[in-house]
């Protein structure tokens, strides 16, 4: 062969074989953008990988400054006190947290308790107890820390889903931020919430280390099962996360559906058996299933998880459709469940936190008495909403630009920043339940609303105008209530210069003693007029008391069997033998200071009959005073 013919065969099979490598190139480029987005999503559960990016000894620190920046946004909320609703029931009247003793400990283990069960939550309260008595500082200290704890794990759980350190811290500010966390953060009966978040995403965390596999995977799943079941002790809202585990398990490892339903059966197990004993402790709501109901609810919840909501204590609960719009709703509700199915292949993580928010709204939604809105009912769907949304923003800002992280770092500033003031904004509003209440007549009319503070006027009204004063009020909040209530009245001077002279119970403090009475009245009024079909036992017992207190013996009377007629609508069996227990009471009383000594035995034998069938304690002395009577009558 010629030297020509050679270089020229040389060259074509050189040619070939540039041809073949650069289509071999070429094919393993495309091979490469195909599985690159696969290797993203299987990234989480890569044994090779850590659970969490960087160094512990930074993630400890980002931890750590969380909790501080939680204690240090409601620091204000130190100072609140106890709160009119709910926490007489938990803390101030509870008698099972002001000893652990083994016979409190097994009785808050084991048995429902004011219409609930939520064992660890009670547990929280047994425990602030015991290091300082009934010392509403300490309680709320404890749910600001909490809450700083439920921050940091949000942090965690969103660099283990994201691998992103910038993304993860911004979504635990955002967390820390957010507005409507106010309610589940100073609420100090709202404890349960934080508890049930506290447990459940350290149980994610656990989860998704068991499915890396190991050594000690088995360990992991159990020690992930373990802290759901504390989860669901803390509160049963938690009771729907095992769908989130199954999201992650088909959207994001891949397993099949058969293979990620079977580990989940312990998980099942354990939220339908709390399930079980909460539905035995808790009444019917009385509310049947409607779409339109569950729509405006979802649709007002996803709008206040955007944080630019109007967040108050009591909103108008949505009310059923008059229009037929039913099949439209329901429709609706399935298309909310169905189009994150549809992103499962370019964004599985995310689909999966799309259904973390619908899950976690559920059981509010389904179970709520009458508020399927309430702020503290979004405390866990937020974790999933601000993980989203710091992802989002890095995301598209990476996409628009090189530098994104610049322009993403200054939006998320931005939402922080506004976040940050409509929460400071809220938290100024809690400086008492009276502010409280009067802050939310002007965003809701709820009945509960002016209900509410017309017993904050009532219970005012009982520590004034006393020759004794009422040792659970001092001088200090005494002037404050009255710089708050009277504060363009000419009769203010006059009644601050008694107290500072050491005269209590004078006519100027009982003419403003009568003055608070007059406005809880006054409110109680309002709440009939806007209650409709709402079942609310107290209010009229407290008009009954309101006149007793002014000597209306008649007009007592009538409201006082007004009381008995309404509770005997109320489904909370224990609050109605509690109401009922305290009317017959009252009626025993009226009887008596009208000579009517029958009549007053009879009400004394029922209230101590209801008493008993209770199996608590409501009133003391009725016992004794029954077997005076017996004698009377005698």
């Amino acid at each position: 062969m010629s030297s020509s013919k050679k270089k020229k065969k040389f060259k074509s099979a050189a040619t070939q074989t540039q041809q073949v490598d650069s289509v071999n190139s070429e094919s393993r480029k495309q091979e490469h953008k195909k599985e690159t987005p696969v290797k993203v999503q299987l990234s989480l559960f890569d044994p090779s990988q850590p659970l969490l990016p960087g160094s512990w000894k930074t993630n400890t620190g980002i931890f750590l400054l969380l909790v501080i920046g939680t204690l240090l946004l409601y620091a204000g909320d130190l100072n609140l006190g106890f709160f009119s609703v709910d926490d007489p029931g938990y803390v101030t009247d509870n008698p099972w947290i002001k000893e652990l003793s083994l016979t409190n400990l097994k009785f808050i283990l084991t048995s429902p308790f004011f219409t609930n069960y939520s064992p660890l939550h009670i547990l929280s309260y047994a425990v602030d107890y015991s290091i300082a008595g009934q010392n509403a500082f300490v309680f709320h200290l404890s749910s600001n820390i909490w809450a700083g704890l439920v921050a940091g794990f949000v942090f965690l759980v969103a660099l283990a889903l994201t691998r992103r350190q910038f993304v993860s811290i911004a979504a635990a500010i955002l967390f820390v931020v957010h507005p409507v966390h106010v309610e589940a953060i100073v609420w100090i009966s709202s404890r349960k919430d934080l508890i049930a978040a506290a447990f459940a995403l350290p149980s994610l965390l656990a989860y998704i280390k068991y499915r890396k596999g190991g050594k000690f995977y088995l360990r992991w799943y159990i020690v992930s099962l373990l802290l759901f079941i504390c989860a669901l002790a803390g509160k049963l809202s938690v009771a729907t996360f095992p769908a989130v585990l199954l999201a992650l398990d088909y959207f994001v490892e891949k397993r099949t559906l058969v293979k990620s339903l079977i580990d989940k059966l312990p998980f099942l197990l354990a939220g339908i058996g709390f399930a079980i004993i909460v539905a035995s402790a808790q009444p019917l709501s009385g509310n049947s299933p409607d779409p339109f109901v569950y729509m405006s609810a979802l649709g007002q919840s996803l709008w206040l998880l955007t944080g630019f909501g109007s967040y108050v204590i009591y909103r108008v609960p949505p009310v059923a459709s008059q229009t037929g719009l039913d099949l439209v709703a329901a429709l609706i509700l399935i298309a909310a469940f169905a189009l994150p199915f549809l992103l499962r292949r370019i964004m599985p993580v995310a689909v999966v936190l799309f259904y973390w928010i619908l899950f976690a709204f559920l059981p509010a939604q389904i179970l709520s008495f009458i508020h399927p809105v309430t702020d503290r009912y979004l405390f866990f769907p937020s974790v999933a909403g601000v993980i989203l949304i710091a992802w989002g923003v890095n995301i598209v800002c990476e996409r628009v630009m090189r530098k994104g992280i610049v322009l993403s770092s200054a939006i998320l500033f931005i939402i922080t920043f506004i976040w940050g003031m409509g929460t400071l904004k809220y938290l100024s509003e809690w400086r008492d339940p009276l502010s409280v209440w009067s802050a939310s007549l002007k965003k809701s009319k709820d009945p509960d609303v002016y209900s509410s503070l017309g017993t904050h006027y009532l219970n005012l009204s009982g520590k004034f105008g006393k020759a004794v004063r009422d040792s659970s009020l001092s001088e200090n909040s005494a002037r404050q209530i009255a710089n708050s209530v009277w504060k363009d009245d000419n009769r203010l001077q006059n009644m601050l210069k008694d107290w500072s002279q050491g005269k209590w119970g004078e006519a100027t403090e009982k003419e403003f003693q009568t003055h608070l009475s007059n406005l809880a009245s006054e409110y109680f009024e309002k709440t009939i007029q806007v209650k409709g079909n709402r079942v609310l036992p107290h209010l009229y017992f407290r008009k009954g008391i309101i006149l007793l207190n002014k000597g209306d013996l008649a007009g007592a009377r009538k409201e006082f069997l007004a009381t008995l007629e309404e509770t005997s609508r109320y489904s909370v069996i224990e609050v109605r033998s509690e109401v009922r227990v305290a009317t017959y009471n009252n009626l025993g009383m009226l009887a008596k200071k009208e000579n009517n000594f029958r009549e007053a035995l009879t009400w004394y034998k029922k209230a101590e009959e209801e008493q008993t069938m209770a199996g608590r304690i409501w009133v003391n002395d009725i016992s004794s005073t029954r077997m005076k009577l017996e004698e009377t009558v005698a």
